[in-house]
């Protein structure tokens, strides 16, 4: 099972955050942040618009997500309320049941707007890093971010992933303007 204990992480300029496993409790607030993310940054893949888990489906995902060995979903909250929604959601998700592809994840990750530049990211991607390391079936997780998103590229950077490709005009946005993606990897 995947189920990450809580771990606490400081936050800038102060304060600090609890990264944990989701309980199905909170499949609500957890499509609360998610819906915040969609709606406030240009450089997730899903659009608000598009977005459009029933309660009873993320509780579902959540469960999946919580009882599959390979795969983990993080939140995040602000130790100073913790009642409060997440400020941050990540996924290490295998997208096959292939054997031969099942030593990876992919990572998706998503801050909401009033925590963003805060190390809250940093603090996700540590304890998914740290996870996957601990795992013995896992040795790769990947990602794909757009190459505009310069906070992005820096954070994965500074743990240890690399850069493998880039997908020039590989998302297009509603308005047609055309965006590079770079995909990235780091050994665990």
């Amino acid at each position: 099972m995947a189920i990450l204990a809580p771990i606490t992480f400081p936050m800038k300029p102060n304060g600090r955050c609890v990264v944990r496993s989701p309980r199905l409790d909170e499949a609500a607030s957890v499509l609360a942040a998610a819906r915040d993310a969609f709606s406030t940054s240009e450089y997730t893949l899903t659009k608000l618009d598009e977005f459009s888990l029933t309660l009873a489906q993320e509780e579902e995902f959540i469960h999946g997500m919580n009882t599959h060995p390979r795969q983990l979903m993080l939140i995040a909250l602000d130790a100073a309320d913790p009642l409060e929604l997440p400020i941050a959601i990540t996924v290490l998700k295998q997208n096959t049941t292939r054997r031969k592809l099942r030593h990876s994840v992919e990572l998706g990750m998503s801050v909401i707007t009033r925590y963003r530049s805060r190390a809250v990211g940093t603090a996700l991607l540590t304890a998914c890093v740290q996870w996957a390391e601990a795992q013995p079936d896992l040795k790769l997780i990947t990602l794909d971010v757009y190459a505009a998103n310069e906070p992005g590229l820096k954070l994965y950077r500074n743990l240890g992933f690399i850069e493998c490709g880039r997908r020039p005009d590989g998302l297009i946005h509603d308005d047609g303007t055309m965006w590079e993606q770079v995909q990235m990897y780091r050994r665990v």
